[in-house]
């Protein structure tokens, strides 16, 4: 009898275990087109485009967390950065290339710990501990 207890739990066990190595890889390859296409959604009025609605309040607050503040502007391209983690671009440096084009520019080091920000928080999949909605 405690054979066949012990022999349905394994059972049991090893089909829930062997699920979760099934789970989906959700990654995006950036290739040149997935690169045009998320340039484009992130310029003016585009999906991505979290600057836009701030122009004339870059430098006012925004709390992102508990006792955490910044700019509007810092706090565009960590909804930013964030967003794209979501939607798949699981490469940081990927996403450190997609900012420079869309910019025009080097990405600095302020911006580089935002971007950081952004993408552990969407790794860590907590999306209500940071004001996301637009």
């Amino acid at each position: 009898m405690r054979f066949l207890v012990l022999s349905t739990l394994l059972l049991f066990s090893t089909g829930a275990f062997a699920q979760n190595s099934k789970l989906k890889d959700t990654s995006v390859t950036l290739t040149p087109q997935t690169r045009a296409e998320l340039i484009k959604a992130s310029k003016k009025n585009g999906k991505l485009d979290y600057w836009t609605p701030i122009k004339g309040h870059e430098l006012d607050g925004e709390r992102i967390e508990h006792d955490f503040y910044v700019s509007k502007e810092d706090a565009a391209l960590i909804k930013w950065s964030y967003q794209l983690t979501v939607t798949g671009i699981k490469n940081k440096a990927d996403i450190i290339s997609l900012y420079e084009e869309l910019k025009g520019r080097k990405v600095s080091d302020s911006e580089l710990t935002y971007i950081d920000y952004g993408y552990q928080k969407a790794l860590e999949s907590r999306p209500k501990s940071i004001a996301y909605e637009r």
